[in-house]
């Protein structure tokens, strides 16, 4: 009776065990006052998900350039940045939340990964997500009962910048900073021109989508949040694709191709563009730039809106894909919460020829003479680059009176690192170009074997800060050679690289070696810093290596051995002054300098004020000094003035000074009007080669 009372006991302890083990339930959340969640359905793992934890998490031990080890420091790291992944702005979670969660979790993320537990990234998800119906349903709630209650008068003020904000401390401070939000929107709309009745169906259809999409989320949307936000701890390029993202990302890929030529992301409930297309029609229209947000799509000339803010990315993708020669309209509202915008593109298919290489002549008047400079635009690294750069050179050193050539690398994110060693090769005798450092601390030198230079006269390289990767290793070697003078602002500062590595379901993207400059120092976060820099239109603070959470840091290793040539550097004093006694006076550099000035101001307001008639009086003041600007840069070039902002608006001088940049060059022919940005670096070279011959004159002399 005994034994048998003694087995009963192990059975029955092992069935509980068993129980325990299998038990998925989730944790419940708490209404905290805010009212039931209708539609919301606790996520639970699904069976497979512990398993591809584990495999995430030995891919990255084992293959990751960055050595983490996981522990408690680096649990409440991950926990800050999955609260962040989730909710970037503060306006969701409730500070009681986070203090529960954190209590929880924060010291435990490590060892649910080394066990492959998911149970935090559910709890934590499950939070945000009934949390974030709550507010919408409240939100719809309040616009059902009319947007003529919600009050747009008063001195109020609203803070866009929220991101060291604390969150609210009860749904009551939740609901009054979502008010401040609805009054934000209405007012944005309401400058748009837009009527009470529209206005309401706008804010109907973005909050439904939001609902919509909230209470269709599965299991896949909750992990990959939480392994998003572990691969980031990383370092921002590591990602984990699940099936489904990966097959986003093809859908992204066509519509780069087929479309407006444009890569986007969902951040924060928006589609956010995060690269122009070279050759598409969102580069060419030189209206948009990296970190707008696409609010809503018109089809054709004149068709109705449709609000895309909550809804899937692959879904707002379809709404813009369309066919080659139609017309799409985007509202745009800029990251930095200035005027939204409507932009008309016209889709098209990108052609190779779109974003291959291609020359112009630059013709200078100096000291009575006319003298030629060539210039090489590449907006991409693809294959075929270095030969194709090779006939430009070729059929540029034709031309007798050509005095050097400027190379464009502005904007160009990179792309194959053969043809970039290949292309240094065409300025160089055969050297070392880029050292590559892995994981295991084993570095490999690569360059170009070649029979001499193509071209070996007088050089410049213009960088902006979307030159990335391939490009600013291109820089450096000329720069560090003293090959090249390197003009424009800094670049992107992406000195990493890549590999996709599969998974028993999906894939990941994993940092796995770094790359280092001939002098051995590293071009990961800081980039290449141009010898003469020119105003950078991109702001740096919020775009490049150094504005993305967890980038690695910059370092050095040992030099390799390379020749070095300093006239460039000794002649940099001269042509500094050189260069800033010119462009003092050049009308078409100051009013891009002035341009920039003040989008750069307007982008540092961090509170918009909530009554709508100072918005709409901020708005002319701001139209005013725009079209101020504008009619003293036309008086300077001897042209007639704008008659009014309308006609301003309706010309191409309205383009911000980043998205004009980023337009310009993106794909088109030699006829090309040339920039301000490109005739000063022509300029400047100009004023190397006398410098130069001036220098050596005396030596000459002596001799």
């Amino acid at each position: 009776m005994h034994k048998f009372a003694l087995s009963l006991l192990l059975v029955l302890t092992l069935f509980a065990q068993a129980g325990c083990a299998s038990d998925t339930s989730p944790e419940p959340v708490p209404d905290a006052g805010a009212g039931h969640a209708e539609g919301y359905t606790p996520l639970k793992p699904d069976d497979n998900q512990d398993e591809i934890d584990r495999e995430i998490v030995r891919q990255l031990q084992d293959n990751h350039y960055n050595k983490v080890d996981l522990d408690d420091a680096f649990s409440r790291k991950f926990f800050e940045a999955y609260i962040e992944e989730l909710d970037g702005t503060r306006g969701v979670f409730l500070a009681s939340d986070i203090e529960r969660l954190r209590e929880r979790y924060a010291d435990k993320l490590d060892d649910e990964l080394k066990d492959g537990q998911t149970q935090a990234a559910f709890d934590i998800y499950n939070t945000y997500q009934k949390r974030r119906i709550q507010i919408d349903q409240w939100a719809l709630n309040k616009i059902e009962a009319g947007i003529d209650k919600i009050d747009i008068t008063d001195d109020e003020s609203f803070d866009v910048d929220r991101e060291d904000a604390n969150w609210p401390a009860n749904a009551a401070e939740r609901e009054a900073l979502w008010t401040k939000q609805l009054e934000n929107q209405i007012i944005n709309l309401k400058l748009d021109d837009l009527d009470d009745e529209e206005i309401a169906k706008r804010l109907t259809q973005r909050y439904s989508n939001e609902l919509k999409q909230l209470r269709q989320t599965e299991p896949v949307d909750a992990f990959s949040a939480y392994m998003d936000a572990y691969t980031h701890s990383y370092d921002p390029h590591t990602d984990y694709f699940s099936p489904r993202r990966s097959e986003d990302f093809s859908i992204d890929m066509n519509l780069q191709l087929q479309g407006i030529g444009a890569e986007l992301r969902s951040k924060n409930g928006y589609a956010e563009l995060v690269r122009l297309i070279p050759g598409g029609p969102a580069a060419k229209s030189g209206k948009l730039k990296p970190t707008d947000r696409i609010t809503a799509v018109g089809q054709g000339a004149s068709g109705e809106f449709t609000d895309v803010v909550g809804m899937r990315l692959d879904e707002t993708v379809q709404l813009i894909r369309g066919k080659k020669g139609s017309t799409v309209r985007l509202q745009i509202a800029p990251a930095d919460n200035s005027q939204t915008k409507t932009v008309t593109l016209v889709r098209d298919k990108i052609e190779l020829k779109d974003q291959a290489a291609r020359k112009q002549i630059i013709e200078l008047q100096r000291d009575g003479q006319t003298v030629d400079v060539g210039l090489i635009t590449l907006p991409s690294f693809y294959n075929g680059t270095a030969a194709d750069v090779k006939k430009l050179l070729v059929d540029l050193k034709k031309n007798d009176k050509l005095a050097g050539v400027v190379l464009d690398l502005r904007n160009n994110g990179g792309g194959a690192l053969g043809e970039a060693m290949k292309l240094t090769g065409l300025f160089m005798n055969s050297v070392p170009a880029v050292q590559i450092r892995d994981a295991e601390g084993k570095v490999q030198v690569l360059g170009d074997r070649n029979n001499g230079p193509v071209y070996d006269g007088p050089l410049a390289v213009i960088t902006n800060r979307l030159s990335a990767s391939a490009s600013e290793i291109v820089a450096g070697a000329l720069q560090d050679y003293g090959r090249a003078i390197v003009l424009g602002s800094q670049t992107f500062g992406k000195g990493t690289v890549q590999t996709l590595l599969p998974l028993s379901e999906g894939q990941i993207k994993l940092t796995q070696a770094k790359f280092y400059r001939v002098t051995g120092k590293s071009t990961q976060d800081r980039g290449v810093t141009p010898d003469i820099t020119f105003p950078p239109a991109i702001d740096p603070e919020k775009i490049g290596e150094s504005a993305l959470p967890n980038a690695l840091p910059w370092d050095t290793i040992e030099p390799t051995a390379y020749p070095y040539s300093d006239e460039i550097a000794q002649l940099l004093p001269t042509l500094k002054r050189q260069h800033s006694e010119r462009v003092a006076t050049d009308a078409d550099y100051q009013y891009r300098i002035k341009r920039i000035d003040l989008a750069r101001e307007q982008s540092q307001k961090t509170e918009v004020s909530l009554n709508l008639d100072k918005r709409r009086r901020e708005q002319d003041q701001l139209k005013a000094r725009s079209l101020a600007l504008a009619n003293e840069h036309r008086k300077a070039k001897g042209e007639a003035p704008f008659e009014n902002y309308q006609a301003f608006e309706d010309s191409e001088d309205d383009a911000d000074p980043a998205e004009e940049e980023l337009g310009a060059h993106a794909g088109g022919n030699e006829d090309e009007e040339v920039d301000a940005y490109q005739r000063e670096a022509a300029q400047i070279l100009i004023d190397l080669v006398e410098a130069f011959l001036a220098d050596e004159a005396p030596k000459a002399q002596s001799v």
